[in-house]
């Protein structure tokens, strides 16, 4: 067997291992378990051109091609799906595709729509999401200019920052008021 060759434990529907044999040993160093395409769009509940379009954009990592198959790590599915916003809160999204945002790069687009018009169920997987650091950062530098005032103040009470006096929004009436 060559170096650096791939080894298949199992083939079709009972493959779950992928072993790499290298530097002259005997020894195998195991990638486990593998998915197929098909196991993917299973797992991630989505159709089979979606988990092409994935890989072709390089949003899905495979491990290895063999056969005309395409082979997928299960924590690379399983990264994939945690990097997901879930379907229950697409009404937040109106206006986005759900399927393209990223948790972690659209981080302030998702906070900003979660934190100002999200419900309890919102809150709590933003919660389980987002460090409370994440949060701080997030309503020290944008948040203080996308969200509203109450929503502000009720996320900076959240992760313990003091609120600083922040001017009415009415000043600019101000300007209105010997205009006839």
């Amino acid at each position: 067997m060559n170096e650096g060759q791939w080894v298949l434990a199992g083939t079709g529907q009972a493959l779950r291992r992928l072993t790499i044999r290298g530097h002259g040993s005997r020894r195998a160093t195991a990638i486990s378990p593998v998915l197929t395409v098909g196991e993917v769009c299973r797992t991630l509940r989505k159709s089979r051109r979606q988990v092409y379009r994935y890989l072709r954009m390089q949003r899905l990592q495979p491990c290895a091609r063999i056969l005309g198959q395409w082979l997928v790590a299960k924590a690379e599915v399983d990264r994939f799906a945690d990097d997901q916003v879930p379907g229950r809160l697409r009404a937040f999204f109106w206006d986005a595709q759900l399927s393209s945002l990223s948790v972690t790069h659209h981080r302030d687009f998702i906070l900003a729509r979660l934190l100002e018009f999200g419900d309890r169920q919102a809150a709590r997987w933003v919660l389980r999401t987002y460090p409370r650091r994440a949060l701080a950062a997030f309503l020290q530098g944008r948040g203080a200019d996308v969200l509203s005032r109450r929503a502000w103040q009720f996320w900076a009470s959240q992760v313990g920052l003091k609120a600083p006096r922040m001017p009415s929004r009415r000043v600019g009436a101000a300007v209105w008021r010997g205009i006839r």
